[in-house]
């Protein structure tokens, strides 16, 4: 009875936690960076990044073709958060409001009502501008500790291609561990042709 009571304590406090999360839209802060909600206004910025071949030469997909299919992804986006199936945070420089890359974390299923019993899975991209000043390390860094904090998952895993090796070293920098390569785990939404992904991920409870 004592471990039952315990099990669901700790549902209700996750309810609770859950729909604080979701009654606003999480603003995070770091040193150099703010993460935060995007718009259609900043849909401009966001085909910037993702119709430049270096940000999308490691993806399975080709990108939103024009500005309004950006603001339909962004929508969406937006929608998918309502429903408490994912965050999309913009990253931009605290300075300004400019959005340089994106940071998407959502559960492998469900919606966040059954995280941890889902893992979470993180996705990221950043304008070329910006590599190689540590900005997309510092972003995750947010993202991790957000949810830590707030959400308290047990599991986070990205699934990245072999060949971007520089995406791979910042997991590597950020506690992540390498569990393996899933062959052909994703088909190309434009070449059709089957990729392979390396799965890391970073396990609070190990």
């Amino acid at each position: 009875m004592l471990e039952a009571f315990i099990i669901y304590k700790r549902l209700i406090t996750h309810m609770v936690i859950t729909n604080s999360l979701f009654s606003s839209f999480p603003l995070i802060q770091t040193k150099r960076l703010r993460l935060r909600q995007m718009h259609a206004a900043d849909a401009n910025d966001v085909f910037d990044f993702y119709s430049d071949p270096r940000v999308m030469q490691h993806q399975d997909w080709a990108g939103p073709p024009t500005i309004e299919a950006t603001e339909s992804l962004i929508d969406s986006w937006n929608e998918a958060y309502t429903d408490r199936k994912l965050f999309a945070w913009g990253i931009s420089q605290r300075e300004e409001d400019k959005v340089i890359g994106s940071v998407i974390l959502m559960p492998t299923r469900g919606t966040f009502d059954e995280v941890p019993q889902f893992p979470l899975s993180l996705g990221y991209d950043l304008h070329p501008d910006y590599w190689n000043k540590g900005i997309t390390s510092e972003a995750l860094n947010g993202v991790l500790d957000f949810s830590r904090k707030s959400i308290g998952f047990n599991r986070i895993q990205a699934e990245v291609l072999p060949e971007n090796k520089a995406s791979i070293r910042v997991l590597h920098k950020l506690g992540f561990h390498e569990e393996g390569v899933l062959k052909q785990y994703l088909m190309h939404e434009v070449t059709h042709k089957f990729l392979d992904v390396v799965m890391l991920a970073l396990l609070l409870n190990s």
